[in-house]
């Protein structure tokens, strides 16, 4: 199942493709330094590229020798990436949905496009196609707009803005910080000048998404405003060569593997007001009939209860299920907890799972496999809801669980399974 990317960016990055690679910057040496060494890229290796764009970035990269394989989901920017970076192999696809096996590259750089992404289900494509020990680096070129002529020309180039996805905002940077299946993330920063001439900015301007996709008369609006800009700051005017400087961050983090056994993480928490999927959270406070900060649409019998309090769900089988080529994320179908680490397949009604201090955290107790419905029938190739089925393949289903001791819960928490003895689980009270 193929994922569709960002209506605003698909209309203006196909209708701006030329004008994206004659006007935006390229990267700093000391970036692609820097993005060489966290992925370290040398020949024998293979490197995945989302969003590749028209290669800025592709091209630099492929001089250290690794094979680059170039994913960009716009077919005007693909097919001048394909003539700008002919050492890469261009791929057509989404972050969200990408066309490679399982373990089947070493490392994943996003340049000037993670904010695009749909970060849980990014974050989850990315974990599942890196081997081990593989890292992920993000990078962005920022204008600087602590310069007041570049701020004003950000304004005005802001003022077409109608919810797009911003770097500026840094909201991207809550999937990061939600998803414990990468490790913690380092970043640098480096300053960058891009010398255009005053036409180059304005184009420059016109390359931006929702410039490039706005009608043209509010677009020539942009432009105009941006040209009287450059006529009137003391830094711009008459000047046949203009620096636009920016700042370039590079962030990596390395993916975390765990060989599943009793043991593991927490790699997200999800939760909403009722209905899939639910969205990742910073974490929860786990009462008895559930996390505080989530509710259903359905209420018990078919969601909820004490029995079903609390909905886990695994990350290695999330990677099965996308292999058959159904969409598979943490939250997609309702689940609460995604744990990383665990061997699903052993698990049995009874089990309990200790998560944070083995003393005084959430205590679980496995009650059944959740059954699915139709409700999430639109994730499954022909809606085979069955592929989740514990009847069908219970490795890969969802648990409920009841809280045998409340407690809280966030990305990242260790996780212990205790196997119930003797037939009989030990029940706590649970706090009123």
């Amino acid at each position: 199942m193929s994922e569709p990317i960002h209506a605003t960016a698909a209309r203006g990055f196909g209708a701006a493709a030329d004008a994206y690679e004659r006007a935006r910057p390229t990267y700093p040496p000391n970036a692609v330094d820097a993005i060489a060494e966290a992925l370290n890229l040398a020949e024998g290796r293979t490197i995945l590229e989302l969003g590749a764009g028209t290669g800025k970035l592709t091209r630099l990269l492929t001089a250290h020798g690794a094979r680059m394989l170039a994913l960009e989901p716009v077919a005007a920017m693909r097919n001048l990436l394909a003539e700008t970076a002919p050492a890469a192999e261009p791929l057509d696809g989404t972050a969200e949905a990408i066309p490679l096996a399982a373990g089947s590259v070493d490392g994943v750089v996003v340049s000037q496009a993670f904010h695009w992404f749909d970060g849980v289900r990014a974050l989850s494509e990315i974990h599942r196609v890196l081997r081990p020990g593989g890292r992920l680096a993000l990078v962005f070129n920022r204008r600087d707009e602590t310069v007041p002529w570049v701020r004003a020309m950000g304004e005005a180039i802001h003022s077409l803005e109608a919810g797009e996805p911003q770097v500026r905002d840094g909201v991207w940077r809550q999937a990061l910080d939600r998803s414990a299946l990468f490790g913690d993330w380092r970043s640098v920063s480096f300053r960058h000048v891009q010398r255009l001439t005053p036409a180059g900015v304005l184009e420059r301007a016109a390359s931006v998404s929702y410039v490039a996709a706005a009608d043209p008369q509010a677009r020539q609006r942009v432009l105009d405003a941006v040209a009287a800009i450059l006529a009137a700051d003391p830094q711009t005017a008459s000047q046949t060569e203009i620096d636009l400087p920016y700042q370039t961050e590079v962030l990596w983090a390395e993916r975390v593997t765990l060989k599943p056994g009793a043991r593991g993480i927490v790699a997200s928490v999800n939760a909403n007001r009722g209905g899939v999927p639910k969205s990742p959270v910073d974490g929860a406070r786990v009462h008895r009939l559930g996390l505080s900060n989530d509710a259903h649409h359905e209420p018990e019998p078919i969601h909820g209860g004490l029995d079903g309090a609390v909905c886990l769900y695994s990350q290695e089988a999330i990677g099965r299920v996308r292999a058959d080529g159904h969409q598979a994320f943490p939250g997609a179908y309702g689940e609460n907890l995604t744990l990383l680490g665990i061997d699903w397949a052993t698990l049995a009604p009874g089990d309990t799972i200790a998560i944070g201090d083995d003393e005084t955290g959430l205590l679980l107790e496995l009650t059944n496999p959740a059954a699915p419905c139709q409700t999430i029938a639109h994730c499954f190739l022909e809606r085979r809801i069955a592929r989740i089925s514990a009847k069908v393949i219970p490795e890969d289903a969802r648990w409920y669980a009841r809280v045998l001791r409340e407690g809280v819960v966030a990305p990242g928490m260790p996780v212990r399974v205790e196997r119930r003895a003797d037939g009989e689980t030990v029940r706590l009270d649970v706090p009123s």
